[in-house]
């Protein structure tokens, strides 16, 4: 007995390791062109707009696919959508390299938000799929750890790329790292049997979201609006307050995250879910909250360990606490709800408070981003209400 419970909850599998190279891989290519793109559109003689538009199309179309993704997850299993997510990267990035036009650079955002609806949720699925129950949190915190290291390299890699060799050939770089995140998940055993797989026909009542993730999809969507604001404003804001290189909040604020991750994993897989997430949402409130007050270097570094340390603790925990209340013939659904909440928010975030920002200016920008953040809480009070439908 205590050999079978040794193999059911070790974590590092080779599935597991398999499972952690290819999302470095993914998700380095995927930050390096999230950094670099925008500066390619203006290359090609682009207005701001226009590499708002090219940017923006990546979450609008994963937005989009979402509904269907999370439902061809649960029908017809993790793997096949995970390859052809990865696949789709690579193909995009030839789109990047084959195309000088405004236009035509909006599809190849458009193939990749399609990979990136594939594969993220089909990959953070399997991830629950092969987990111990009782180490799933802490699973789900070392997945998002390799993000994070991905995160510190991504941008700093494609500029470096970008300067020595220039684009074309940083498009090759990304276009083979998502193939190889396509040939690393080929050696991912898929877990589900085919007695598991759920084979109900799409619908328009069953097939767009889980109802049982909506109070956590609704967490996501109010988080999102932070992050949304950190993402498309903190570089602009650093300046306008004396700093020239703004590069160094990302830089903090990725460090913050690598470092909280795995650690707030663990401890909300032994002391529970909702003890890492609420000092990690209030943590992410105050990091915005202090942003109208700074005017130096410290202020900054303050507010970018705050928010990394609060969104490395909350975010692995509350993907734990959607899989312990979801149906494990459901979870694929589950998953796309959960990140249509979160895309739907930081698109909120970046457009919204980017209008709030022109009228009002800064100040009441990050404080409705604060408050934003503060009222995710209520969606996971709400999933206290909604009824534990788990599979163990």
């Amino acid at each position: 007995m205590e050999v079978t419970k040794t193999t059911q909850e070790r974590l590092f599998s080779r599935d597991f390791l398999c499972v952690l190279v290819a999302q470095f891989a993914n998700t380095l290519g995927v930050q390096t062109l999230l950094a670099t793109l925008p500066v390619y559109v203006v290359s090609l003689g682009g207005s701001r707009a226009e590499a708002g538009l090219v940017s923006g199309t990546l979450y609008f179309t994963a937005l989009l696919f979402r509904p269907w993704t999370g439902w061809l997850t649960d029908a017809w299993r993790r793997r096949p959508l995970v390859l052809i997510g990865s696949s789709l990267y690579g193909v995009s990035s030839l789109v990047y390299l084959l195309t000088h036009s405004i236009p035509l650079l909006v599809f190849g955002r458009f193939v990749q938000g399609l990979g990136m609806s594939c594969y993220s949720t089909a990959a953070h699925t399997y991830v629950a799929d092969i987990a111990p129950r009782q180490r799933r949190a802490e699973a789900m915190g070392f997945f998002a750890a390799v993000q994070a290291i991905a995160l510190i390299l991504g941008p700093v890699l494609g500029f470096m790329l970008v300067n020595e060799i220039g684009f074309h050939y940083l498009f090759y770089c990304t276009a083979g790292l998502g193939f190889s995140t396509f040939v690393i998940s080929l050696f991912a055993k898929e877990r589900r049997l085919p007695s598991e797989v759920n084979h109900r026909p799409w619908t328009w009542k069953t097939g767009i979201v889980a109802v049982s993730a909506l109070p956590i999809s609704l967490t996501m969507l109010f988080l999102g609006v932070g992050l949304g604001a950190i993402s498309t404003f903190i570089a602009i804001f650093a300046q306008s307050r004396g700093l020239s290189n703004p590069g160094f909040y990302f830089m903090v604020q990725a460090g913050a995250l690598l470092i909280s991750r795995p650690l707030a994993g663990r401890l909300a897989d032994r002391y529970g879910r909702l003890i890492i997430i609420i000092p990690g949402v209030i943590f992410m409130t105050l990091a915005l909250a202090l942003l109208p007050l700074a005017q130096g270097f410290p202020h900054f570094v303050v507010s970018a360990a705050l928010y990394g340390m609060g969104l490395g603790s909350a975010q692995p925990a509350i993907m734990a606490l959607l899989v312990d209340r979801t149906r494990k013939d459901e979870r694929g659904l589950a998953t796309s709800t959960y990140f249509t909440g979160y895309d739907l928010g930081i698109a909120i975030g970046a457009m919204g408070l980017g209008i709030v920002s022109q009228h009002l200016g800064f100040g009441a920008m990050w404080g409705i981003a604060a408050a934003c953040t503060g009222l995710s809480l209520l969606g996971i009070l709400l999933s206290r209400h909604s009824g534990n439908a788990a599979a163990q």
